[in-house]
């Protein structure tokens, strides 16, 4: 089982999401603008699409134009899961290189618009455990976009 092309777009996968995170950061929605954070971060969920669409168009050349439901599925999944892996160093690099005061704008926004108490935000916002959020949100969402691709791609 030849599985470059997954792990091609899992890399790209994990590109682009440390892009969309840059670039969130730099026009000013983890600070100054966090109130549309969460309306905008909900589009991130046209990265894994775009991925898995590409591999799998990719997927259905070498197989002469012809993939069913499973080969899609498996394709999408095994991206996914390498996507998953690959979430745990981009987050890391995020939280570390990029924005080191994201979870504390975050934990902030939260108690100031009373979306959490303090110690309710200061948990979620850990992170660790925002960390292995983000990990479960790349899996869930990664499965979900590939049975989705996979249904409206397949060949007869």
């Amino acid at each position: 089982m030849n599985i470059k092309i997954e792990f091609r777009f899992a890399v790209l996968n994990s590109l682009l999401t440390l892009l969309w995170l840059c670039t969130e950061y730099l026009i000013g929605l983890q600070d100054k603008y966090i109130v549309f954070h969460p309306y905008v971060s909900v589009f991130s969920i046209l990265i894994p699409f775009l991925c898995i669409r590409l591999a799998l168009i990719e997927k259905a050349d070498l197989l002469f134009q012809k993939i069913s439901f499973k080969q899609a599925f498996i394709c999408g999944f095994i991206l996914t899961l390498f996507a998953t892996i690959f979430s745990i160093p981009v987050q890391m690099a995020f939280l570390k290189l990029i924005n080191i005061d994201f979870l504390d704008n975050m934990i902030a926004y939260a108690v100031q618009h009373g979306k959490q108490p303090k110690e309710m935000a200061q948990m979620y916002y850990a992170p660790g455990f925002y960390i292995t959020g983000s990990v479960i949100i790349t899996f869930i969402s990664g499965t979900v976009v590939s049975l989705i691709l996979a249904r409206i791609m397949r060949t007869k």
